[in-house]
């Protein structure tokens, strides 16, 4: 039976081929973490030792050395089938493989672990681990990051669904904008909340069904008064919220997303911005009025913060209502 310690260097050891290439993204150690949970038994404690590993690079000094503490604490045949059937999951990333390590190779196999057939994939690792060979480092480096890199990426395409159900705009802004090489300036929380705020403007501009000049030149002059977006990048996401408004919108999640991401105050100011919108081609109409007034509602603003946020309006742009 393998001890702890050497299941907890065969961890590290993991870690430290993730580290490689010297830098670990974000989803990149969600996906990692996910891999190292197959292995057996972890306890909190050593959890907390394998996060360490996690939080800063793995030297290649530090990556021979985890290698040598593997290699070395091979004690039975028991061991090294565990090593085997263990490195076999990870580089899977199932928590599987294709069966058990040591059965014969299907007569059709895929190329699915970096390029190399699994059976010779398999019989490498195994040869590595019976001369007690350096070479496991160079079998392994390859599969493991490609499985690493696939899990990350699948996990990167989850978030986006959500991204593009709760947040349409930020998620088809980024997307435009990763496209093109660039990067938003704003946070990605301000971000998210401005292009929830964004979609909400052009929801009252386009009660009309028409989103003119003057109401994007009002969202635009709004972002960059309310939250500080450099004027490129308020241009863009006033011109991202009109394209999507004109396939429709929920505004439901468009006001529960923005109350999570604001304060009261927050709301509150953002009622007179709305109303500014609506009033800049020269009036405000009742469907616009009544518009707001169903925001203000989902805000869950007394109906006097509504009421004095659409008398900032002349009398006579609002047809005297």
């Amino acid at each position: 039976m393998a001890t702890r310690d050497f299941i907890l260097d065969l961890g590290k050891l993991m870690i430290g081929i993730a580290w490689i290439d010297g830098r670990l993204e974000q989803d990149e150690i969600n996906a990692l973490k996910e891999l190292l949970f197959l292995l057996p038994d972890i306890s909190g404690e050593e959890w907390m030792h394998l996060e360490l590993y996690m939080t800063h690079a793995v030297s290649d000094a530090e990556r021979r050395d985890l290698l040598d503490r593997v290699l070395s604490g091979i004690r039975s045949s028991g061991d090294k089938q565990l090593v085997l059937e263990t490195l076999e999951k990870l580089v899977a990333g199932d928590g599987a493989g294709r069966g058990a390590v040591g059965d014969a190779p299907e007569p059709a196999l895929s190329l699915s672990k970096g390029g190399v057939p699994e059976s010779a994939f398999v019989e490498d690792i195994r040869q590595d681990l019976e001369g007690r060979s350096t070479g496991l480092l160079g079998h392994l480096t390859a599969p493991f990051r490609q499985t690493l890199k696939r899990k990350a990426s699948q996990g990167a395409r989850e978030n986006r669904i959500e991204d593009f159900i709760k947040n349409t705009i930020y998620y088809q802004l980024t997307s435009e904008l990763q496209q093109q090489g660039r990067t938003l300036s704003i946070p990605e929380t301000e971000a998210r909340k401005i292009c929830l705020a964004a979609g909400l403007m052009a929801h009252v501009a386009w009660v009309d069904n028409e989103v003119c000049h003057r109401e994007r030149e009002a969202m635009t002059l709004a972002l960059r008064e309310l939250w500080n977006v450099p004027a490129d990048e308020a241009r863009l996401i006033t011109e991202m919220s009109q394209a999507r408004i004109m396939h429709g919108l929920d505004l439901v999640r468009l006001t529960s997303g923005f109350c999570h991401h604001t304060t009261i105050e927050e709301r509150k100011a953002f009622l007179r911005c709305l109303f500014a919108i609506a009033n800049a081609a020269e009036n405000t109409s009742h469907d616009e009025i009544e518009a707001i007034r169903q925001i203000a509602k989902s805000f869950e603003l007394p109906h006097q913060e509504f009421i004095e946020a659409k008398l900032t309006i002349p009398r006579q742009d609002r047809g005297g209502l």
